[in-house]
C-alpha cells in the first residue's frame, strides 16, 4: 500500500525553474517502462531541444557487453558503429530548456556526474529536474501517480514538497543530484509509479509517459501538446486489461490494488480505512503479495507489441526493468525501500 502525499503546488511562483534547466532521463536501472525516457524525449521534440551541449560516450563509462553497441548502415551506405553514450543538448532557437538523454553509465560515477555538472555550469544551469520511474504496486486503470521530491529549501517552500529520509542503494541520479548540490545548482525529483504487473520488455509504458509530461509542463511552465499520448495510453490500457482479464488471480489483485487506490485518494482515507480494506481484501482469500500473479500478463502484451504505440525499436536493450519498489521515491532519485509506510 503507498502511502498518500501531498500534491505540489503548482501555482506558486516558481523561481526553481526560471533560469536555464536541466532535465535528465537515462534508460537504465531508473526507466521503469521506459517512461522517463519516453516523456523526456517528447519534451525535446516538443520545445526543440537539439542543439549539441556535450557527448558523454567514453568507453571508461561503459560495460559493452550491457549496454551493445549498434551497427547501422550510414547515409553513404556504409556501416558504422553507435556506441552508447548520453548527449546533453540544448534549445535550438533560444529557451531555457535542456536535456541529458541516453544510457545510464556503468562505471564511473562520480567522475561522470562531475563532467555533467561541468557543462551545466558552461551553460548557466540553474536547475535539475531528475526524472524516473519504478515499479510499483499501481493499478494500471487509475491515474499513474507521479511523486515530486528536493533536498533544497527552495523548491521545497516554493512547490510544498519535501526531502527524503530514504537510505539504501542508489543510482547515477544520486550522483549527479550530489555534485549539483556542490556545485549550488537545485535539484528536484520527479518519479512515475509503474503498474509491476504489467512490465513487458516488448512494451512500453505510455500512460506512465503521459503523467510524468504532464508534470513536466506544470513544473517547468511550458506548453506541450498531449493528445497522441493520451491516445497510446488509451491503447495501452486496453491492452493490458485484455491480458489481466484473461488470467483469474491477476484479475483479483488489480481489483484488490483499484479498491485500495479508490481508499487512498478518497477525501475521507485514514489508516483506519486503508487497514480496513486490506483486511477485507484477505478475508476474500486472496493474496496481495502475489506480485505479477498470473502467467498472462507479459505473453498477450508481448503478442502485440510490435505494434504498440510508441515502440521505438532502435532503442539500446541496457534499459532493465527499473527499481522495484512499493514506496515513494526518495529526492535524489531513488525508490524509497523503507518499511514505514
Amino acid at each position: 500500500m503507498t502511502s498518500q502525499l501531498p500534491l505540489p503546488n503548482f501555482d506558486r511562483p516558481n523561481a526553481f525553474a526560471s533560469g536555464n534547466t536541466l532535465v535528465v532521463a537515462l534508460q537504465g536501472w531508473n526507466d521503469a517502462g521506459e517512461s522517463a525516457s519516453a516523456a523526456v524525449s517528447e519534451l525535446q521534440d516538443q520545445l526543440d531541444v537539439d542543439l549539441l551541449v556535450e557527448r558523454l560516450e567514453d568507453e571508461d563509462y561503459f560495460d559493452y557487453t550491457v549496454a551493445r553497441p549498434r551497427v547501422e548502415l550510414g547515409g553513404d551506405g556504409q556501416r558504422v558503429i553507435r556506441w552508447p553514450g548520453a548527449t546533453i543538448a540544448g534549445p535550438v532557437r533560444g529557451g531555457r530548456i535542456y536535456t541529458l538523454t541516453g544510457v545510464e553509465p556503468n562505471f564511473r560515477w562520480r567522475r561522470y556526474a562531475s563532467e555533467v555538472i561541468a557543462a551545466c555550469e558552461r551553460v548557466d544551469i540553474s536547475s535539475i529536474v531528475l526524472v524516473g520511474a519504478l515499479l510499483a504496486d499501481a493499478p494500471h486503470t487509475r491515474d499513474i501517480l507521479v511523486y515530486l521530491s528536493s533536498d533544497d529549501e527552495g523548491p521545497q517552500r516554493e512547490l510544498d514538497i519535501e526531502g527524503s529520509t530514504y537510505e539504501g542503494p542508489t543510482g547515477v541520479l544520486s550522483a549527479i543530484a550530489e555534485e549539483a548540490h556542490r556545485a549550488g545548482i537545485e535539484v528536484v525529483s520527479m518519479w512515475a509509479s509503474v503498474p509491476h504487473y504489467a512490465q513487458s520488455p516488448e512494451l512500453p509504458n505510455p500512460k506512465a509517459s503521459l503523467s510524468l509530461v504532464n508534470e513536466l509542463a506544470k513544473l517547468l511552465k511550458v506548453d506541450i501538446s498531449s493528445d497522441h499520448l493520451r491516445d497510446d495510453a488509451s491503447a495501452w490500457e486496453e491492452r493490458v486489461t485484455e491480458a489481466v482479464e484473461s488470467d483469474d488471480e491477476l484479475r483479483g489483485y488489480v481489483e484488490y490494488l483499484e479498491q485500495t487506490r479508490d481508499v487512498v485518494d478518497s477525501e475521507a482515507a485514514t489508516g483506519e480505512a486503508i487497514a480496513a480494506e486490506f483486511e477485507r481484501f484477505l478475508a476474500d482469500g486472496n493474496e496481495p503479495t502475489a506480485r505479477g500473479g498470473g502467467k498472462a500478463q507479459l505473453g498477450d502484451l508481448s503478442s502485440s507489441a510490435k505494434d504498440a504505440p510508441g515502440r521505438d525499436d532502435s532503442r539500446d536493450d541496457a534499459a532493465d526493468d527499473g527499481p522495484n519498489s512499493d514506496d515513494e521515491p526518495d529526492s535524489n532519485g531513488e525508490p524509497d525501500s523503507s518499511e514505514d509506510r
